[in-house]
């Protein structure tokens, strides 16, 4: 065994031999793979081995097609074949026209890749499989690329391919322990000796947490089991001359696919089972659960009468093992949180299908620091210290019984809540706050008018349409306050702080003590990484913040270019303060009856910030609106928050204040055209192409991401971010859905929503350049449907910033 190398991924099943065969493919062939016992001896070996395009985002319709792709090429290889199934079709069954719209939804996103699904009714169904009935079904979604593959054989065809290109695999050596040195780099302990390198990788499936604590890190991954039936061949299946397209369906929670001449169906039952909580077997290798059929009764009941077929057929195998879940059901690829040279690939729960696409991905991220697709969605810093043990115990159960039941708009499911929480939380609750969840945090959406109001998620509008307007109604005339908990927050000190962010920036920065400035950072490819506020408090103490969900990849951005001289603290404050927002044209009234100093126009203009008391709550209050309105950023810590709320609630009372959410939060900011992390802001543009450009001084001698851009110039904008406006008043579009002009894609979607100040329907996206001008003609499709759009001004509300500067 080499005793130094590149990198070196642990674990030998498809997330590690897809980036093994990916690093290669890269140009990085000095990368080891280590497997404790043999390859695919973890869930790869039992996996069903469904290959399907469907996904819920554009990345993940992404990295998908590039697993068909690459499979297709594998099975084709004339010196080593493998059996892949592929292009049988699939159907996703539907029993309400909500989740026809949500089908009509991913239609349309999936488009954008260049991948077509096809809408079908009831019959259709029926039709293209001979074995179900039409009982309580509206219709389905077919993907015409749908398949299975042998799982083995696909990970032994990827190790043989990245073996020809200079990998090394070595099996029955498993790891024992791993050491980071002083320079980020790491010696992997094993049986077998050590191996030096600078780059570490686990992707060891159900046993991920093992490597985890040998890194002094835990990963929220949870391992579910699970069942599928293996029958005995049926007549139908002999008769249909083809083989049947795979079904999966969120009626009767089950899914299937041909095997042989008979079928592979698995359960989601609602009576599931964790696995492994208090640590895994060590002999537990090519193993299976015990099987319990008595579990999934109840869903088979549903099975047969869909299919009637399988209550006349034999079961000749039953098939009970670990598959893993994270949190929100979505992998962790990427970087691990608070670690340097360090990725994982784990939690996929549909492994096979999509591990291509993730060793596609993350090979990209290790070699050249990021992937051709913002991969926020799969990013493991999408959570932070909520994500324990019990919280991943209770998603993943969550997720498992609604597998094929996707999350709706503004859908926030009940399990591990709540997590995060603020002294207002029951307060709020006791004033009829409705709630989301924000990275954890409950955050307030909307006021509830009454006790038993009841908002139906979907994809039109609803019950809430007028809750939301009769808030900002409530801002735009008087005053409003509400909270926003989570909000990434940073206190950054020392004397080289101010020189040292302005190269972390691609803007000039405001050094003036008292004001805030906005600004972006950039990639190394030149690209936007991140929005944050700079907040100059006092001599030395500056504020950094951003989006709730980038506390950890901020952090780890920042600390990873901070000056080794030691000239440069940050101190995370992210969960100590919550902010209390005053927005609208009475807030400065309120501040100042609540708040002893003067809070005039002229000596706390907008973009200001000073320390202050509030009531007896000591503050930080900035000038700043995501509104576009006159408002105000109350930070207050924790401890004091229930005192300031209660001080500026006393206050209001004289001015009609009243509360508002992240509902309406979000329709004014739409109306505004400010932007939105992850939706708006992506590493798949540069400023420019984000219509950011005014926030970017190429006449700095340096900024992060400088040479890159100037070649990016260069060579010409290949989007261009537009807002529009949309002709439908039943529903907005939503994020992913494709912009067309006579007939053809030429961009996508990010945010949307209906502006209630100016009374429209409103989207954002990137287009092609040709198609930005203002005034040019659009079709947006919403819900499936074609709607004209027209390009519009960014900013449709108080385009000057009257209201802000009252």
């Amino acid at each position: 065994m080499k005793s130094t190398t590149r990198v070196v991924v642990i674990g030998g099943g498809i997330a590690g031999c897809s980036t093994l065969y990916h690093l290669t493919q890269e140009g990085w062939t000095d990368v080891v793979l280590l497997e404790r016992n043999e390859l695919t001896s973890g869930t790869t070996w039992h996996s069903a081995a469904q290959v399907t395009n469907f996904g819920m985002t554009q990345t993940m319709v992404g990295l998908k097609s590039h697993s068909i792709s690459l499979y297709k090429e594998l099975a084709a290889d004339p010196d080593y074949p493998i059996n892949y199934h592929h292009g049988d079709g699939g159907i996703r069954l539907a029993n309400s026209e909500t989740t026809m719209d949500g089908y009509r939804h991913f239609a349309s996103q999936a488009k954008v890749m260049g991948v077509e699904f096809e809408i079908l009714d009831a019959a259709e169904c029926a039709r293209r499989h001979p074995l179900i009935t039409t009982d309580r079904l509206v219709g389905g979604l077919w993907d015409g690329e749908d398949g299975d593959i042998d799982p083995a054989q696909l990970c032994q065809a990827l190790a043989r391919r990245a073996r020809k290109a200079g990998a090394e695999v070595y099996r029955n050596t498993p790891v024992t322990g791993l050491t980071q040195l002083k320079d980020d780099s790491w010696i992997v302990h094993t049986d077998q000796g050590d191996i030096a390198c600078e780059i570490v990788v686990n992707a060891c499936g159900y046993r991920v947490n093992e490597v985890g604590a040998m890194m002094g890190v835990h990963h929220p991954v949870m391992s579910m089991e699970h069942q599928y039936f293996l029958t005995e061949p049926i007549q139908g299946i002999i008769d249909f001359g083809k083989r049947v397209p795979l079904l999966r369906c969120p009626i009767d929670d089950f899914y299937s696919r041909q095997e042989k001449q008979g079928l592979l169906v698995g359960f989601y039952e609602q009576d599931c089972r964790t696995w492994g909580m208090d640590g895994v077997d060590p002999h537990f290798v090519n193993a299976l659960c015990p099987s319990d059929t008595d579990r999934v009764l109840p869903v088979l009941e549903n099975v047969f009468k869909r299919m009637p077929a399988l209550e006349e057929v034999g079961i000749h195998t039953i098939v009970n093992g670990p598959i893993t879940y994270t949190i929100d059901g979505a992998p962790l690829v990427g970087p691990i949180p608070g670690k340097r040279n360090a990725f994982c690939i784990i939690g996929l729960r549909a492994g096979i299908g999509e591990g291509g696409g993730h060793g596609w991905l993350l090979a990209q991220q290790i070699v050249h620091g990021e992937a051709q697709y913002d991969t926020w969605v799969i990013d493991p810093r999408r959570f932070t210290t909520h994500a324990n043990v019990e919280l991943c115990a209770l998603k993943a159960i969550e997720d498992y019984q609604n597998e094929f039941r996707f999350h709706l708009p503004h859908e926030h499911r009940p399990a591990g809540r709540p997590m995060k929480t603020t002294p207002l939380t029951p307060i709020l609750a006791a004033e009829g706050a409705e709630f989301g969840v924000v990275n954890g945090w409950e955050r307030m959406a909307y006021i509830k008018p009454s006790p038993d109001f009841h908002e139906t998620h979907g994809f039109r509008f609803n019950e809430a349409f007028d809750v939301v307007a009769a808030e900002v109604r409530a801002v735009q005339t008087g005053v409003g306050m509400t909270e926003v908990n989570g909000f990434n927050r940073f206190e950054i000190t020392g004397p080289g702080a101010q020189d040292w962010l302005d190269t972390m920036f691609c803007g000039r920065m405001t050094r003036k003590v008292g004001k805030v400035g906005l600004g972006y950072l950039l990639n190394h490819h030149g690209m936007v990484k991140g929005e944050a506020t700079l907040a100059n408090i006092d001599d030395g103490t500056i504020w950094y913040g951003s989006a709730a969900a980038s506390e950890y990849h901020d952090m780890d951005w920042l600390t990873a270019h901070m000056p080794k001289d030691g000239s440069v603290s940050i101190r995370s404050l992210t969960n100590d303060h919550t902010i209390l927002v005053l927005a609208g044209p009475k807030s400065r009234d309120v501040l100042a009856a609540a708040s002893r100093g003067d809070w005039s126009a002229t000596a706390f203009p907008w973009l200001s910030v000073r320390r202050a008391f509030v009531g007896i709550a000591p503050a930080v209050v900035m000038s700043v609106s995501f509104s576009g309105e006159l408002a105000y950023e109350i930070h207050v810590p924790n401890a004091q928050l229930y005192a300031a709320y209660l001080a500026l609630r006393k206050a209001g009372e004289a001015h009609g204040l009243r509360l508002f959410g992240s509902y309406a939060v979000e329709s004014m900011r739409m109306e505004k055209g400010y932007r939105h992390w992850k939706a708006d802001l992506v590493t798949e543009f540069t400023p420019f192409e984000s219509s950011l450009g005014r926030f970017v001084k190429m006449d700095k001698p340096h900024f992060i991401g400088k040479a890159a851009l100037e070649k990016m110039i260069a060579e010409g904008h290949r989007r261009a971010f537009v807002s529009m406006v949309l002709d439908a008043t039943h529903a907005t579009a939503h994020g992913g859905d494709a912009i067309l002009c006579d007939g053809r894609v030429v961009g996508s979607v990010t945010s949307v929503g209906w502006g209630h100040r100016v009374g429209k329907n409103i989207a954002m996206g990137f287009v092609e350049p040709a198609f930005a001008a203002e005034g040019t003609a659009l079709m947006v499709e919403v819900i499936g449907v074609p709607t004209q759009a027209t390009v519009v001004p960014e900013c449709l509300y108080d385009p000057e910033n009257l209201r802000v500067r009252a």
